[in-house]
């Protein structure tokens, strides 16, 4: 197991710069997960800290050694693909032990490594098949054995899951987390899925156009987002930008909205509102935070009935989906599947603001940090 840290990375291609100036450090045992939308530059991030790509600017140091120019065999790392990467003529077993092999272990040592692994991923029973004898799973879990096998400092998955369906994809996500739990490893994982990265990781690097928009906890990334684009891109449904005018009322500042009557909200932090009295600006909400009323929610400081005019609904079965449109920007709320709505309704939810995040409209940056 090793330390990682990224120090001013950039990578370019002629004058295209990929990554901008990337600064991660995890530490030992620690989970990290690269997510963004594609061309954001996560891959080739990843394939950098592999040394499958060299960097133009920066250095990459492992458990304190520096492989900026590092070849991928002298990083003593393990690498997950996509596309499994498995050698179809080999078996299960041989797939697994090849890099052993690679490496003269001896034949005894090898096979006792094969069967830990084997054990550990519960693939015993599947040794002596050859890949195209296997599911998308269970490829999956062969080639994540191989890379165990190894027992290297350090694991890459590069998008590992992408290729399943999505029953199986939940199950290998539990079984990722289930090993790392159990083995502590350091992990560097890239996604293009947010739930995936909430799930899994111990801390979230936030990418888009090869920069590191925001770096924290899952619960540091969803309740405090750094700009719209990772308010927006972490959390399923999305969080609600709604345009909101701020007000002066009684002595403080609060968001106005006009919804199928107007509305006051106040706001958590009425001061990072106070030089934009007059202006527009989206106030962020999660779709929980809007829903049907409450008893136990009655009389809370940043919360207020309002009501909406129902649009759609989508049940989910733990919940259901009420989607309504508060000037011209349409809004999620979540309300629980016993509470009575159909499209045209006119109906009272609650606003709850004690967790809401303000941004600027032009710049999408936070106004309350």
């Amino acid at each position: 197991m090793a330390n990682l840290v990224i120090e001013n990375v950039k990578k370019r291609y002629g004058q295209n710069e990929i990554l901008k100036g990337i600064n991660i450090s995890i530490e030992t045992g620690e989970f990290l997960i690269l997510v963004g939308p594609s061309g954001c530059g996560k891959s080739t991030l990843m394939n950098s800290i592999a040394g499958l790509e060299e960097v133009s600017d920066g250095r990459i140091m492992i458990d304190g050694q520096d492989v900026t120019f590092a070849s991928p065999k002298d990083r003593d790392i393990a690498m997950v693909f996509q596309s499994y990467a498995l050698y179809p003529n080999m078996t299960v077993a041989e797939n697994i032990s090849f890099g052993l092999e690679m490496r003269k272990v001896p034949k005894e040592e090898r096979e006792k490594e094969v069967t830990r692994v084997a054990e550990m991923l519960q693939i015993g029973h599947l040794l002596k098949r050859k890949p195209a004898q296997l599911s998308g799973g269970q490829r999956q879990r062969v080639a994540m054995g191989r890379a165990l096998a190894r027992r290297p400092k350090m694991y890459l998955f590069d998008e590992p899951l992408s290729n399943l369906d999505a029953k199986l994809r939940v199950e290998m996500r539990t079984e990722i987390k289930k090993l790392h739990q159990k083995l502590g490893t350091t992990i560097v994982y890239v996604t293009h899925d947010q739930i995936e990265a909430m799930t899994l990781a111990d801390r979230i690097a936030v990418m888009k156009d090869g920069e590191v928009q925001q770096l924290g906890t899952p619960q540091e990334i969803y309740d405090d987002p750094a700009n719209l684009f990772v308010a927006g891109f972490m959390g399923s449904p999305a969080m609600n930008f709604i345009p909101a005018k701020v007000v002066q009322q009684n002595g403080t500042y609060a968001l106005s909205l006009e919804t199928k009557s107007n509305v006051v909200l106040p706001f958590p932090k009425p001061g990072a509102l106070s030089s934009h009295v007059g202006n527009t600006v989206l106030l962020g909400l999660r779709p929980e935070m809007i829903t049907e009323p409450q008893p136990h929610k009655e009389g809370a400081t940043f919360v207020v009935k309002a009501d909406i005019e129902v649009e759609v609904t989508e049940p989910m079965g733990a919940d259901t989906m009420i989607i309504t449109r508060i000037q011209d920007a349409e809004v999620n709320c979540r309300s629980n599947p016993a509470y009575s709505a159909q499209p045209g309704d006119v109906i009272s939810m609650m606003f709850d603001t004690s967790k809401a995040v303000v941004f600027d409209k032009d710049t999408e940056e936070r106004l309350d940090k």
